[in-house]
């Protein structure tokens, strides 16, 4: 079947998005998909973006649907808005960070690990099973909007971040594909991402502003990593072009890691 749409999802650490566009337009518009979750027990609405986070419900908490979704019913667990702020009420049954866990080589990311610390009778993940479920969740919303256009047969782009080594890209890609995205997804790296939006919002004009060995240093300060990316700008057949030169090694300070420094900080502070 030929594709309708290329899609792009950005697996973020904390927070996931699905933005699509037509295929058959001559200036497709790019559009971020409404993502329906649960935001309460037994209440769902959309939202722009899915935070990563996965709610292991115990046994009275999902009965009587209520961790039901439109496409699902009987769900022992919650992803996105709910499982979040469950996040501040239950911690030892809220999965947040798989993304980081998936480069974490010291631990069996197969195995079920997380919530790391919770105790033996509360359910558990692996890093793995935590991106499937939120990849999973976008599946579906995307497929309850666009019925007739499922995602296998898209054109599909899956961000990760450029610091990944081979095996965290592969676990990806692992969970990717057990979510029911095509064998033809392309993993891009997050801060080439963001040059290639810079040249669509620019166009030609770059090449007015850079010249021939110019650096462009790429920095994403995201939820639990920083990366950085460094560009040069190179000369082919007489045309300027941008080639990656560096990446930078795999940073734990993000978003929520800079949340917890300052939590210890302001704790500390109570405590004099």
């Amino acid at each position: 079947m030929t594709s309708q749409y290329t899609l792009g999802i950005d697996l973020g650490t904390t927070n996931s998005v699905i933005a699509y566009a037509r295929l058959d337009e001559q200036q497709p518009a790019i559009e971020l998909l409404s993502v329906p979750q649960l935001v309460a027990a037994g209440t769902v609405e959309a939202r722009s973006a899915l935070p990563s986070f996965l709610y292991l419900a115990s046994q009275h908490e999902s009965g009587g649907g209520a961790f039901d979704l439109p496409w699902q019913e009987g769900c022992q667990f919650a992803v996105g808005e709910y499982a979040r702020r469950q996040g501040a009420e239950v911690p030892d049954r809220t999965v947040g960070a798989a993304k980081s866990w998936l480069c974490h080589s010291r631990v069996d990311r197969h195995q079920p690990i997380l919530p790391w610390g919770a105790a033996e009778e509360v359910p558990k993940v692996s890093p793995v099973t935590a991106s499937r479920r939120y990849l999973e969740h976008l599946v579906a919303a995307w497929e309850a909007a666009f019925p007739d256009a499922p995602v296998r047969d898209q054109c599909v782009v899956l961000t990760v971040p450029a610091s990944f080594d081979a095996s965290a890209r592969e676990l990806t890609r692992e969970a990717a594909l057990a979510a029911g995205l095509p064998e033809t997804l392309v993993l891009l790296e997050e801060p080439q991402a963001a040059v290639y939006a810079w040249l669509a919002d620019r166009g030609d004009r770059w090449r007015k502003h850079l010249k021939l060995d110019d650096m462009l240093l790429v920095c994403d300060l995201g939820g639990g990593t920083t990366d950085l990316s460094l560009v040069g700008v190179a000369e082919e057949d007489g045309e300027l072009v941008l080639r990656r030169k560096a990446v930078g090694n795999h940073l734990l300070v993000g978003g929520d890691n800079m949340d917890l420094a300052l939590a210890h900080h302001v704790a500390g502070r109570f405590a004099e």
